[in-house]
This record gives structure tokens, sequence and C-alpha cells, in this order.
């Protein structure tokens, strides 16, 4: 594997992936997340889940803890780290907290964050209510092939970017990963991995079946 990894020279750059429940934002979080991973950059991801959630198994010793008041818990071994804390983490915070340790932060959900965006979208109405709820999307990626999505995005700016349809997979994985390459570029000022950019580098992590659809990853309910 070729390594691509530097010293972080400034934040850890961002890109959100939001859209609605089952819009798909997890399969393409991970397909980009292997497709970096396999260039040896590191990446961070963060999840924002819309319901309440257990920070542990009950039973275990880190649950009694947190049962009998502790407001943060390491549960830490050879292998692996886990932090669990009795209170909501704004994405700010997690950026910041991975400051160092990541040169990347995939981050699925967080709508009203101001981090660059990818939202995916089933038809019009969700393109309409989605540009009311985030800000600086660079992709829209849409399920259904609607002129009528691009004619709502049109009267935005000359800049607003068209709706790219989900079903053409190599121009997908070419406007995802060149749009996360663009933002670790501008903060590494490394990375060149030349034309013909995929997501389907390695192993995939998800992938589409024989009708051009996505093979999903459940969205759990976040945001």
């Amino acid at each position: 594997m070729e390594s691509h990894h530097a010293a972080v020279q400034g934040p850890v750059p961002v890109l959100q992936i939001v859209g609605y429940k089952n819009s798909g934002k997890t399969t393409l979080a991970c397909r980009l997340i292997r497709a970096l991973s396999t260039q040896g950059i590191r990446v961070g991801s963060a999840k924002h889940d819309a319901h309440h959630f257990q920070l542990d198994d009950p039973g275990t010793d880190s649950s009694r803890h947190l049962l009998h008041g502790a407001i943060e818990t390491v549960l830490t071994s050879s292998e692996a780290t886990r932090i669990m804390r009795k209170s909501e983490t704004s994405l700010e915070e997690i950026v910041q907290s991975m400051y160092g340790k990541v040169d990347l932060l995939i981050a699925e959900g967080f709508k009203s964050a101001d981090y660059p965006k990818i939202a995916l979208i089933r038809n019009v109405d969700e393109m309409i209510t989605l540009r009311s709820q985030a800000t600086n999307i660079y992709l829209w990626l849409g399920w259904e092939e609607d002129a009528n999505m691009n004619s709502v995005t049109s009267p935005v700016s000359k800049n607003t970017p068209p709706v790219l349809p989900l079903r053409d997979q190599a121009l997908i994985d070419q406007e995802v990963l060149n749009l996360a390459l663009s933002l670790l570029q501008s903060n590494l000022g490394i990375l060149d991995m030349g034309e013909g950019g995929s997501l389907t580098g390695g192993a995939h992590c998800a992938d589409w079946n024989n009708t051009g659809r996505w093979t999903e990853f459940p969205d759990e309910g976040s945001e």
C-alpha cells in the first residue's frame, strides 16, 4: 500500500454526508472511507444519531461506572479504546478532538454544521427541504432522474452544482473522491492520485447490485 500521509498542517478538514433516513449516507461514507484508507490516508468518522442509544451493554463494568454517576468512562485494551460520555458532543468538538490523529474526518449527518457537504436526495421535495436545513452543499446526488431537481438549484447561484444521478457509479466515484482529495490537498499540499480515482480501490465496503441501485447499509436513524 502506498501511503500519502503527511503531518497535519492546519485544522482537520471535514466532509459531511447528509440526507434523510435510508438515503444511502452510510453506504457512501463506507465506500469513501475505504478508498481513502487504502491510499494510506488516516480517516476519522463521526455519525449523528437522531435517537437515543445505550453507551454500553447493561451489566458491564463500564456501564456500572456510568450508572453510578461517572460523566465519562474510557474502556481500553491492547487493541482498542472506547470513550463513553454522558453528554452530546458537537461536530466542532469532535473535529478538535481528532486534531493530529486523522488527516480527514467524514461526518455522517450534523446537517446544521457548516462544513462542505455531499447531499443525497430521493426527490425534489427532499432537495427543497434539505436546502433550507443545510449550507455548503458541494455535491447533490439524486436517486431519481428528474429534470426538476436541476431547475430547483439553478436560480440559487451560477456555481450551484447540478444533481448527479446515483445510477452513474463511475461519475459518483470520481466526483466524491475528487471532493475529498481537494479538501486534503488544500490542507496538506500532498496527494496526487492521478486521473480516474475510484471509490472501489481495495476491498469494497459496499457495492451496487445488478439494477444499479445501492446495496445499502442502514442509516440507523441518523439525521
